[in-house]
């Protein structure tokens, strides 16, 4: 492909990478003054069944909005007739109907070793509604419109938010309330679904029965359920497992916080994916999308790990004391969390579905080294060994994308400010006032560097002689 186009294709995917990061990181704000609320509103135990239940419909969601979304989008990206997009969306409509069916009983069956009747309710009429609402995300996600999709994702959050806060101030619900507020905050999603013809015959039975779709979207989920495992086995475990429940519920409120490389790699694989699908340079946007999402997530981590101790008390209460200790494990195992799954998504957008066998072993390394942590050290231990395993499983994953699409994929990875930046940011964490104002610095930096334009950004390395063996 022409230098021209590829570039068109670049600066295209990153301004849809902007808009859908403005949405995200403004959900994520405001799902951490949710959760940071609900430490206040509900007692340890009953955030700690939250905090579990919220893992559970993260986990189930990371699979609903990459796998019929992304199969929708690829197929309304390489369409070349209305019939044909039409079908895809009418396929969209009942598998994700289907799965949020099968979705949501899992999540009720899981939720019930840990919660009420009521609340394992809540969270799978949560699940199915969520589920029901990725049609739209991949009819505007396929016709790239991020801004629309950014908008309609902050709408949905505002929602569920505010939801959440009266059912629980209000009707007084507890957990059931704020984790039944994520199905109202689906329906947003629901007014814009899209809306197909009627067509001669049976048009549905004949969506349902391509093959080649259901193909796809197996891949895909079988693919992201072992990403979203990254991020929900752990808030899950500690509710499981015997130990103080103050100590648990720490450790879930400081995964929370260190979610957001999440969003992030949400942010760049949404945008990104209608150009990786094209096949067009793939490993030259996927170079692009890596450099996006260092930018931001890795000074993000930083920050999170760095936290001065005598700040926290500000924003928890008394019983989350350990969350001090906690986030400098935490925000590693988020910043390999959102890495892996962009990572992902790569593979996804060629319709490669090896990457599933490789995401397995790391899952099975990460899940290891949870148990073996909690043994040594309790939940503390749980938090380093997950660290632990989750880095590992980032750089396993790195070394599969590196074999496929060459070193030069990695080679806009800026690590030099990262780490002038985390030097600077361990020396100020006795002063807390100086490292709020070097924090704030930090942040700025990184945004300005995710909304440049990619034109400006300094050539690759000499060691990436290569970005593409395709």
């Amino acid at each position: 492909m022409p230098d021209a186009t590829v570039r068109s294709e670049e600066s295209s995917a990153a301004r849809g990478a902007r808009w859908i990061a403005v949405g995200m990181v403004t959900v994520g704000l405001s799902n951490y003054g949710y959760a940071l609320m609900l430490t206040h509103l509900l007692n340890v135990t009953a955030y700690s069944r939250f905090a579990a239940g919220q893992g559970l419909i993260l986990w189930a969601t990371n699979v609903a909005t990459v796998s019929v979304p992304w199969v929708l989008a690829q197929a309304l990206v390489r369409s070349r007739s209305d019939d044909n997009r039409t079908s895809a969306i009418r396929f969209a409509k009942l598998a994700s109907a289907g799965s949020g069916l099968v979705a949501a009983a899992a999540v009720g069956a899981i939720a019930t070793r840990f919660a009420s009747s009521a609340t394992a309710l809540a969270l799978a009429l949560s699940t199915f509604f969520l589920f029901l609402g990725t049609t739209t995300t991949g009819w505007l996600q396929g016709q790239e419109r991020m801004r629309s999709l950014s908008v309609l994702s902050v709408t949905e959050n505002v929602l569920k938010n505010g939801a959440g806060v009266l059912l629980v101030v209000v009707a007084k619900l507890g957990d059931a309330g704020a984790l039944g507020a994520f199905g109202i905050g689906a329906l947003a999603m629901l007014v814009r679904w899209p809306r197909t013809p009627k067509g001669a015959g049976r048009p549905w039975l004949a969506a349902l029965a391509n093959r080649d779709l259901w193909r796809r979207a197996a891949g895909i989920a079988g693919a992201q359920g072992v990403v979203s495992l990254f991020v929900a086995v752990d808030v899950v475990l500690v509710a499981l497992l015997p130990g103080n429940r103050a100590l648990a519920a720490s450790y879930q409120a400081s995964a929370t916080l260190s979610r957001v490389p999440l969003y992030v790699a949400g942010a760049v694989g949404t945008a990104f994916y209608p150009s990786l699908t094209r096949r067009a340079s793939g490993g030259v946007i996927a170079a692009r999308a890596l450099r996006m999402y260092a930018a931001v997530a890795l000074p993000l981590a930083v920050t999170m790990a760095t936290i001065p101790p005598r700040i926290l008390p500000a924003v928890f209460p008394t019983q989350y004391g350990a969350v001090a200790v906690l986030l400098k494990y935490t925000a590693v195992t988020g910043l390999a969390a959102g890495g892996i799954s962009l990572i992902t998504a790569f593979f996804q957008a060629a319709d490669d579905y090896s990457c599933t066998r490789w995401l397995g072993v790391g899952l099975a390394g990460y899940v290891g080294a949870l148990l073996a942590g909690w043994r040594v050290h309790g939940i503390i231990g749980l938090a380093a060994g997950g660290a632990l395993g989750a880095a590992a499983a980032l750089a396993l994953m790195s070394y599969r994308l590196v074999r496929q699409q060459g070193r030069g994929v990695l080679a806009l990875i800026g690590l030099v400010e990262p780490a002038a930046a985390a030097a600077l940011l361990i020396a100020l964490r006795p002063y807390p006032f100086p490292w709020m104002a070097a924090a704030f610095l930090v942040g700025l930096r990184a945004a300005v560097r995710f909304v440049r334009p990619v034109a400006r950004h300094a050539r690759a390395p000499r060691w990436a002689i290569r970005v593409s063996r395709g």
